[in-house]
């Protein structure tokens, strides 16, 4: 049974060329709490360092204070940028993260 995914890429943002995008991260809330959201953050980190970013960024939708907390948790840092998205046809508003990923 699957209880969470990550999907990453190459950022599409124009100002972050040297930037891997965490895509989506999705935890079954029947299974919260218990490291998985942990251990696929950093297999996603693990995988944009593998090819090549320096740096990585999520779009975080405004005002989720509990995937805020997680990020911060994880040493990412709002950069300050927020837009507009639609996300399953829902206009929402999201703010920028990033971390600086290690380097191998």
């Amino acid at each position: 049974m699957i209880q969470g995914f990550a999907t990453t890429a190459a950022a599409h943002d124009p100002d972050a060329p040297d930037c891997g995008e965490l895509c989506a991260l999705y935890v079954d809330p029947d299974r919260w709490n218990v490291g998985i959201g942990a251990a696929l953050l950093t297999a996603a980190r693990t995988r944009l360092q593998d090819l090549g970013f320096r740096h990585a960024l999520p779009w975080v939708m405004a005002g989720n204070i509990r995937a805020e907390r997680f990020y911060r948790n994880d040493q990412w840092v709002s950069d300050g940028l927020r837009r507009s998205a639609s996300v399953w046809g829902v206009m929402v508003d999201e703010v920028r993260y990033r971390r600086t990923l290690q380097a191998r």
